[in-house]
C-alpha cells in the first residue's frame, strides 16, 4: 500500500515552526541585552534587527502578571500569533518579542495589528513605500516639439 503524502507539513506556516521560535534562555538574554523596546498602546515590541542566526524568530511573553486567567492570556497569545502571521512576509531577518499591555484586553485584531505595525515601522523593520501621486496615474500632457 502506498503511503499518502502528508498534508500537515504543507499547510504549516513557516512563521510558527520550531525553528522560528525564540526558546532558549540564551536567546532571551541576547534580546534583553541588545534588543530595542518599542512601547505601543496594546503591546511592547522588543526588536533585535541583526540576530546572530540571521533568521526571523518570534516569542510571545504573556505572564501571569498580565492576567491570572488562562483564557485571557490565551486570547492575547492568539491575537499576537495572528498579527505575526499577517506581517511575517514583510519582515526582514529579525527577532521579535511581543509583550501585552493591559489595554490589549479590550482591543480587537485591527487595533493590535495597527499598533504592532506602527511599532515595527518605528523600529525600521518596514520601509514606507511612497504614496502614489495623482499625476502618476494621469496620462502625460506634455507636447513634443
Amino acid at each position: 500500500m502506498d503511503a499518502l503524502p502528508s498534508t500537515r507539513a504543507s499547510k504549516r506556516n513557516p512563521a510558527f515552526g520550531s525553528a522560528a521560535r525564540l526558546r532558549q534562555q540564551k536567546q532571551f538574554a541576547t534580546m534583553r541585552a541588545a534588543g530595542r523596546r518599542y512601547a505601543g498602546v496594546t503591546c511592547v515590541l522588543v526588536v533585535l534587527k541583526t540576530p546572530p542566526d540571521g533568521m526571523r524568530k518570534a516569542a510571545f511573553l504573556i505572564s501571569r502578571r498580565y492576567s491570572h486567567l488562562a483564557v485571557v492570556r490565551n486570547r492575547a497569545r492568539r491575537l499576537f500569533r495572528e498579527v505575526y502571521r499577517q506581517i511575517y512576509e514583510q519582515l526582514p531577518p529579525s527577532w521579535l518579542l511581543f509583550i501585552p499591555r493591559q489595554r490589549l484586553r479590550d482591543a480587537g485584531l485591527a487595533d493590535v495589528l495597527k499598533d504592532v505595525d506602527e511599532q515595527a515601522r518605528k523600529a525600521g523593520l518596514f520601509t514606507v513605500a511612497p504614496a502614489p501621486t495623482d499625476h502618476d496615474s494621469e496620462p502625460s500632457t506634455t507636447l513634443d516639439a
